[in-house]
Formats: structure tokens, C-alpha cells, sequence
């Protein structure tokens, strides 16, 4: 929820200013020809082969206490799943969510979207699930609504004891700590818990590729493109420390068109760009596919450097769709 208040903030100042990167001092545009883009996928979202077994409960864990947030007249979590087995596993399917409590209300089910990722967040492929290495996680988005415990006299008003998630295809179920019980709001009606489907989880950040302090910018703002086209553009990367910068460890980037793109990574094409000096720059062609339903008009472009490493620089730009 934060995430997406702070890129709706962005976009906002980013078309209201008509600022890329923040900077009021951008770098000079680099005339000559960029590196090439290449179409190379970060080893990180590599599609995976589906592993021979499903994941049972003995090999999963469901760590620390399930927190959910206030979302309208109810509450709303991303609830971690860890595969702590030897072995990799299938995770797909949607679970089966209960409170645990003897006498409590009437509990119904229904399907909802899992939640989705937003820039600068980097989620590993659908294809994860069907292969859940030892030590990785997935996940799983869990609504609660209209919880209306029995009133009993003399009977203390207890709360359930857990949330309990049951595995597909009879494979066991996990119980969890939670931290918030959502308020009665018809006890004619019965308590109503929302279920994703299982969802990857985010990649995590690791390695910087460089220690150099590098500059970002998208020069001649605002960018034109057209719907269900490629929409080409530059980034120029300025390394403003006193170390060179060097690809020795290749990073990946982010993209997103905003607000109708999703996050697209690609890897940086290091083998043509050669190290960059200190006050250097060095120009990268860039693409990305703007959706036919995107708004006519003022758009805006996300951009980020290493989004597994220093997740640097980041900066935003102007696009205008023209038709």
C-alpha cells in the first residue's frame, strides 16, 4: 500500500514539474550512437522446470505472525510461505483459509487477486512456483471481513486461535499467528475471508554490481510514443564519483510506464558499454512496449540501475502517447 502511494506521489511531481530524475542540473546528452538494447532476461527470472513433487506442509513453514492492515470495513495481508525442505517443490493452486475456533461464526470463501508488484519491486517468474527452492518463499494475499462471534453467557469472548491455511490436494495445513480481529458488521451474515491463489515472491537485493556513484537521465523529455508500439528511448549514465565504474558484475534494470505498464527487467548489454570513467557518461538504448490501453497524453516512465543490488540510480521521466 505504501509502495503504491509513494509511485502515485512520484508520477504526480514528476508530470506537475516536468523534472526526470529529481536533479535540477542534468547531465549533458551524449551525441553519438548508445549501446544497443538487448533482449537478455536477469538470471534471476530465468524460467524453471516444474519439479517432480508438490510441496506438503512438513516442508513449508509459515514465519513470524500474519499482520494484516485496515482495508475498508475489514483487514488485508501478504502472508509469507517458506519452503524449508531439502528438496524443491510445486506451490500452485489456491488454499483454503480457516480461523481456528470451535463455535465460532459461519465462514465462507471467496477468490480474489493476488497482489500485484509495483515498481521498484521485482517479483520472480509464475514459473517459481512450480519449482520452490529450499529457503525461498512464496506467498499468498488473505482478505477478512465481518467477524461476529456468538454472544454466551457466562462464556468469555475469545478470539481464534489461529489462521490456518490448508495446502491443495489433501497435502497438510499451516497455522499462523495474527495480529487483528476485523469488526462485527452483520451477525446475520456469515465471516467472509478472501483467497488468492498462491503468488511469487519478491527478489531480493544483494551485490551491488559497482561502488561508483552513477548519475541517470532520459534526455529529450517528454518521450513520444504511440499505444501497443515499442517506445524507444536513452538513459545516459554519469559516474559523478572518483571510481570507475565497471561491468564486470552486469546488473539488470526496471521499467515501467506508468500507469498503465507493469514492471518489465531486463539485463544491461555490458559486454558493448565498457567501463565509465569518472565524468563520463555513456548512453544505453532503451524499449519498452506501451499497452494499448494506455492514456492519451501525459504518461510516466520508471527507470532503475541494479533493482537486485543497490537499486541506483533510479529516475522517472516525461512521455507523452500520442495516438
Amino acid at each position: 500500500m505504501r509502495a503504491k502511494l509513494l509511485i502515485a506521489f512520484s508520477l504526480v511531481l514528476a508530470l506537475a514539474t516536468g523534472c526526470d530524475s529529481g536533479s535540477k542540473q542534468q547531465p549533458k546528452a551524449v551525441t553519438g550512437p548508445a549501446v544497443p538494447w538487448i533482449a537478455s532476461t536477469p538470471p534471476q527470472l530465468a524460467q524453471r522446470a516444474p519439479a517432480k513433487a508438490a510441496c506438503r506442509s512438513s516442508e513449508l513453514e509459515l514465519p513470524g505472525q500474519v499482520k494484516f492492515i485496515a482495508r475498508l470495513q475489514g483487514g488485508i495481508a501478504l502472508v509469507t510461505i517458506r519452503n524449508t525442505g531439502k528438496r524443491a517443490c510445486r506451490l500452485t493452486g489456491r488454499p483454503r483459509i480457516r480461523f481456528v475456533k470451535r463455535g465460532g461464526p459461519v465462514q465462507v470463501q471467496r477468490p480474489i487477486p493476488t497482489t500485484p508488484s509495483n515498481f521498484p519491486e521485482v517479483a520472480y517468474p509464475a514459473s517459481s512456483l512450480r519449482a520452490l527452492r529450499p529457503g525461498e518463499a512464496a506467498a499468498v494475499t488473505i482478505s477478512w471481513e465481518n467477524w461476529c462471534d456468538p454472544v454466551v453467557k457466562g462464556v468469555p469472548h475469545v478470539p481464534p486461535s489461529a489462521v490456518r491455511v490448508v495446502l491443495p490436494g489433501g497435502r497438510g495445513h499451516l497455522d499462523a499467528d495474527y495480529n487483528a480481529v476485523p469488526p462485527c458488521l452483520d451477525p446475520k451474515l456469515p465471516s467472509t475471508i478472501g483467497v488468492s491463489r498462491f503468488q511469487p515472491s519478491l527478489v531480493p537485493t544483494g551485490r551491488f554490481f559497482s561502488n561508483a556513484f552513477l548519475q541517470g537521465s532520459v534526455p529529450g523529455q517528454p518521450v513520444h510514443g504511440r499505444r501497443g508500439r515499442l517506445l524507444r528511448f536513452r538513459v545516459v549514465l554519469k559516474n559523478r564519483s572518483h571510481t570507475t565504474a565497471t561491468f564486470e558484475h552486469c546488473p539488470a534494470y526496471i521499467e515501467q510506464l506508468a500507469p498503465s505498464g507493469r514492471v518489465e527487467a531486463y539485463q544491461l548489454n555490458c559486454a558493448a558499454a565498457g567501463p565509465i570513467a569518472p565524468g563520463k557518461s555513456v548512453a544505453f538504448a532503451m524499449r519498452i512496449r506501451v499497452p494499448r490501453k494506455a492514456p492519451l497524453g501525459a504518461n510516466g516512465l520508471f527507470w532503475e540501475l541494479d533493482p537486485f543490488g543497490s537499486r541506483n540510480p533510479q529516475l522517472h521521466a516525461r512521455v507523452t502517447i500520442d495516438g
